[in-house]
Order: C-alpha cells, then sequence, then structure tokens
C-alpha cells in the first residue's frame, strides 16, 4: 500500500487499456440467486461492480480513487442489499494480494 499525508491509496496494476479482475467484496443470496461485488482496475483507480444473477448483470458501478472509498462503498452496498432481504456470507473480502 502506497502512503501519503493525502490519503490512503491501493496499488493496483498498471492500466493497459482493460479493466482486470481484482477480487471479490462480498457475496449475498436471495431466492437462490447470487450477487456478487467484485473489484475490478480501472484507468482512474478501482471500479466496484455489482453483479447479479448467472449471467453476472451490473446492478451498479462505482470507481473508487482510494481504500477507505473501495471498503466504505462495498460496506454500504453490502448492508443495502441485507436490509432488503439478501443474505450475507461470513467469508472475508477476498483479493488477489491476499
Amino acid at each position: 500500500m502506497v502512503k501519503s499525508e493525502a490519503m490512503d491509496v491501493l496499488q493496483r496494476p498498471d492500466w493497459h487499456g482493460s479493466p482486470v479482475h481484482l477480487g471479490e467484496l462480498f457475496m449475498v443470496r436471495k431466492n437462490q440467486v447470487e450477487a456478487r461485488c467484485v473489484l475490478r482496475s480501472h484507468q482512474f483507480g478501482w471500479e466496484l461492480c455489482l453483479q447479479v444473477g448467472l449471467n453476472r448483470d451490473f446492478l451498479q458501478t462505482k470507481v473508487c480513487r482510494t481504500r477507505d472509498e473501495v471498503l466504505t462503498t462495498g460496506e454500504q452496498w453490502k448492508a443495502q442489499m441485507i436490509e432488503k432481504g439478501w443474505q450475507g456470507s461470513s467469508s472475508a473480502a477476498r483479493t488477489k494480494n491476499d
């Protein structure tokens, strides 16, 4: 992790024009349907993608610039899904750097 006085920034692979899958923040289930929050590289930071169902349709995405923004957004999205009746998994976030 690169530290600066202004912000706490995640390291990420160099941008080569296409997103790279970096890991999964969480997975929830409802009525035998899975939703996953995946972390991908992005030209301007990292992209969180909330994907639902077998086709992994995108429910929402957000580009984050800091580690804190990635973690906070993931926690907020998971809490919102659980409030809507989705059941959370007890497993911790998994990324390629773990």
